[in-house]
């Protein structure tokens, strides 16, 4: 069945929310909330409406595809925040592998870090993550830090919200800059 844009929409649609539950089962992803502000969801429903109801093997690419454009974006994101915040010479650097029996929508990695989100925050967080971990690694450095405890700030989700974490203070301070 497809759906078209004149028809039922998504997530009431029960021929969608049936076809993307059995799709994230077979992808062993987490499909999330039923609600308009899930941004996979929003995704899964474009991506029906376009292919019908189409067999994961067929969708996994596009899941994947989606995750690498959102790793990217973020990366850049936080490259340059980092080079901003710290006037480092900070390599950017990414890989991926096709869809697989062992990684369903293939591996997505930035720096050394596995990127395993599919909803824009959860990349957000673990791109942020892997930022970090590059400059620990490479330079020795801590980014970003608490500017109340200086001490290292934590890629956390709180409410959905990618966030720096201080574990000294109970405080966070939002994650991305410019509405990125």
């Amino acid at each position: 069945m497809s759906a078209h844009a004149d028809g039922p929409q998504a997530p009431t649609d029960p021929a969608f929310l049936a076809w993307a539950r059995d799709l994230c089962e077979d992808l062993w992803l987490t499909l999330g909330e039923i609600d308009p502000s899930n941004d996979f969801l929003a995704f899964l429903w474009q991506t029906f409406t376009t292919n019908g109801e189409a067999p994961s093997t067929r969708i996994a690419p596009l899941i994947q595809q989606r995750r690498i454009e959102l790793a990217r974006h973020y990366m850049h994101h936080f490259v340059a925040q980092a080079r901003q915040d710290t006037g480092l010479t900070i390599e950017e650097a990414m890989s991926f592998s096709e869809p697989d029996e062992l990684e369903p929508t293939g591996l997505t990695q930035v720096g050394n870090l596995s990127i395993q989100g599919i909803h824009r925050a959860d990349v957000a967080r673990d791109t942020a993550e892997a930022v970090q971990d590059y400059l620990m690694a490479r330079y020795w450095t801590v980014w970003p830090q608490c500017p109340t405890h200086h001490l290292g700030l934590h890629p956390v989700l709180t409410d959905g919200i990618p966030q720096w974490k201080c574990s000294s203070g109970d405080h966070n301070r939002p994650m991305l800059r410019n509405d990125a």
